[in-house]
């Protein structure tokens, strides 16, 4: 039971991390900046809604078990390799501090799929039930881990964006508003 609890907050963390986005609607169609940032927020809640998913298997206890783990992992590791795959194609942003924080997506991308291959091999090596109360720690540590990644990200993006264009896109952008919800 606390064990689930744990998995759940850690992804109820990582969707509350992106509370800088939310808003209005916005034109994306003809500002480049606001498409990065209705492209970003879209991958970004794609993942998150994917981990929470993930997360709810564990509401019944049942799903506690060496397989429901396997299926956890290979859920989250899919998610996270959709999700760098969409940072890492976010096109080029034209505005001050461009460069850091292409630096700062590129290491959010490397920190989530390092501790996605950790939650892959802790829970490939379980042997037996005995070993899934520690699997299930170092699944919560590494999900835990990618919102502290993820929330470094966000004040990088926020260092970097000098005069505000970034803020404002990811407020006017509708794909963001569903990360506040």
């Amino acid at each position: 039971m606390r064990t689930r609890i744990a998995l759940t907050a850690a992804v109820a963390a990582l969707a509350l991390v992106a509370v800088g986005c939310g808003g209005d609607d916005g034109d994306s169609d003809t500002d480049p900046t606001a498409a990065w940032a209705s492209d970003f927020c879209s991958a970004i809640t794609t993942w998150t809604d994917e981990l929470q998913t993930v997360t709810s298997q564990f509401s019944d206890t049942s799903n506690l078990s060496q397989d429901g783990l396997e299926s956890a992992a290979d859920d989250v590791k899919s998610a996270t390799e959709d999700l760098v795959d969409e940072l890492r194609g976010l096109g080029a942003l034209e505005s001050e501090g461009a460069e850091e924080i292409r630096s700062a997506l590129d290491s959010l991308s490397t920190s989530l799929e390092t501790e996605s291959a950790s939650i892959e091999e802790t829970v490939d090596g379980i042997s037996g039930l005995t070993g899934i109360p520690s699997a299930i720690t170092v699944v919560t540590t590494s999900l835990s881990a990618m919102g502290t990644a993820f929330m470094s990200t966000l004040e990088a993006i926020e260092d970097a964006d000098a005069d505000s264009e970034i803020r404002n896109a990811l407020e006017d952008s509708p794909e963001c508003a569903d990360i506040t919800s």
